[in-house]
């Protein structure tokens, strides 16, 4: 269904590990919002990204935030949603220089 999945904290990546293990594609819409301050989170997405390259799926990119969270109460995904919301309206709604020069 092309459903934006925020990928928050160590717990979070490590069931997002899970979901690319069973199906690569879900990698194509990981957004990873934060890296936390457990070292397991980050090889957790290295090993989503290893899957990711394996079976010729863009991996998520780096995560948006890195504030050293440990929370555990989806606090980085909700930070990081006018991120995203920016950077979706920068990529769908911005006018070309053809669009200024017409």
């Amino acid at each position: 269904r092309d459903v934006a999945v925020l990928i928050d904290g160590f717990i979070v990546t490590a069931a997002a590990l899970v979901a690319v293990s069973i199906s690569p594609d879900v990698c194509r819409v990981l957004f990873l919002t934060t890296r936390s301050a457990e070292r397991g989170q980050g090889a957790a997405i290295d090993r989503i990204r290893d899957v990711a390259s394996r079976n010729g799926v863009p991996p998520p990119a780096s995560p948006a935030l890195s504030m050293g969270l440990r929370m555990g109460e989806g606090t980085a995904a909700l930070l990081s949603v006018p991120l995203l919301r920016s950077a979706a309206a920068i990529l769908s709604d911005m006018a070309t220089i053809a669009d200024i020069l017409s």
